[in-house]
């Protein structure tokens, strides 16, 4: 959930007048099938199919947006903003090399046309350099991803509807689960370990710690 804030100016690819809250976080480790059963499981035991919208927002990852598809089809899907935006600077680094004012002007209409959701203006920007052979790798890579996730690029319309296009509350939680708590100095952790310290963390930073407790207690009386 985000609630708008007073706007001072932004950049091309900022926010800074939405600020997320009531955040809850989970996180395991699994395969894709079984991440995507948890991922609705979570989904029910909060009420999301209660509400009028759904929202997801992730990277460009495939299995992301399959799991999304299967469990949640009438979500809205955005990709990333930040993470779409990493795929221009490549370009015109190597178009025209890093620092200059050709690549700085080409990149900055580049993401303006990708923050506007003119993503076939993004993409035609990007042909033009596949004659290059020492810019063609990125140009591809570039183009298959902006085509494949043309339709969660509207980055225009979901701002117009409210909608963070980033996800930095996402960066926000791994560094608060896995850089804080877990990439202690020193330490040393199995996968079971890391996982229900993963999850304890999470609990902890969700506000739900109270309810896991007795249940872990009942469990280590049990064992």
């Amino acid at each position: 959930m985000s609630t708008p804030q007073k706007q001072h100016g932004q950049a091309v690819g900022e926010q800074n007048h939405l600020h997320a809250k009531d955040m809850q976080y989970y996180c395991d480790i699994a395969e894709a099938e079984q991440f995507g059963r948890l991922l609705w499981a979570t989904g029910i035991h909060n009420h999301v199919d209660t509400y009028d919208e759904i929202v997801f927002v992730a990277d460009g990852a495939v299995w992301i947006w399959r799991l999304v598809e299967k469990y949640f089809p009438q979500a809205v899907q955005i990709v990333d903003w930040y993470h779409a935006s990493q795929y221009l600077t490549p370009i015109a680094e190597a178009a025209f090399d890093a620092d200059t004012s050709q690549a700085k002007e080409w990149l900055t209409q580049a993401r303006t046309d990708l923050w506007e959701g003119r993503i076939q203006e993004v993409i035609q920007a990007c042909r033009t350099f596949l004659r290059h052979a020492h810019v063609r790798p990125f140009v591809e890579k570039a183009i298959t991803y902006y085509t494949n996730n043309e339709k969660r690029m509207d980055y225009a319309r979901f701002r117009k509807q409210g909608y963070l296009i980033g996800s930095g509350t996402i960066e926000s939680a791994c560094k608060q689960i896995a850089a804080a708590r877990l990439k202690c100095s020193g330490a040393r952790w199995t996968l079971a370990g890391v996982i229900a310290t993963a999850k304890a963390r999470a609990a902890w930073l969700s506000k739900t710690w109270n309810i896991l407790k007795p249940i872990y207690l009942n469990f280590s009386a049990s064992a």
